[in-house]
């Protein structure tokens, strides 16, 4: 008697903790999604369907770079074979019922490099709207209403090192910590 109700209540038990893990499922489920591609978007994660003219290496890693004596994580670094790129991408197309409103872009250069300064601009529906020089031990972020823009290109211009006029063959590399573009 005594085994046969340890079964059944072992039964029941099984039986109530099934339930109640599916009713936690089902709660879950109705919460709002963190990770909806609607939310926060890095621009990084655009670049097949943007259009680039230069030659550079991107690199997506998490590294530690060194600005004014503390540490930064980097998303992603640009290194330069040349001393101009240009990236563009469409970021709101026409008829998109979801389009970002602001652009965040935070940029540096380690500060033991030995690489020169690099110019960053950026244009809006191809108009020139903003931008920074960022030398090295320096970190620039822009801030950009894109609300009401449908392509943005982001122009990167490396000031590379040369003797008598002749180029090295040096890299330049420009450290990315945010590209966020957020929804309205």
């Amino acid at each position: 008697m005594k085994f046969s109700r340890l079964l059944t209540i072992g039964f029941l038990s099984l039986i109530l903790t099934a339930l109640g893990i599916k009713i936690t499922q089902a709660q879950r489920s109705t919460l709002p999604d963190t990770k909806d591609a609607s939310t926060v978007v890095s621009l990084l994660s655009k670049l097949k369907e943007c259009r680039s003219n230069g030659s550079v290496y991107w690199s997506y890693t998490n590294k530690n770079i060194s600005i004014g004596r503390q540490l930064y994580s980097s998303i992603a670094s640009v290194s330069f074979r040349s001393s101009n790129y240009t990236l563009i991408c469409k970021i709101n197309p026409k008829g998109t019922t979801k389009p970002f409103g602001t652009f965040r872009f935070t940029f540096g250069i380690d500060e033991f490099a030995s690489d020169g300064p690099i110019e960053v601009k950026v244009y809006l529906d191809g108009k020139y709207y903003a931008g920074h020089t960022v030398s090295r031990g320096e970190i620039k972020t822009l801030l950009l209403d894109v609300s009401n823009t449908e392509n943005i290109a982001i122009e990167f211009q490396a000031r590379n090192k040369s003797v008598l006029g002749i180029p090295l063959n040096s890299y330049t590399d420009l450290y990315i910590f945010d590209d966020t573009l957020q929804p309205l």
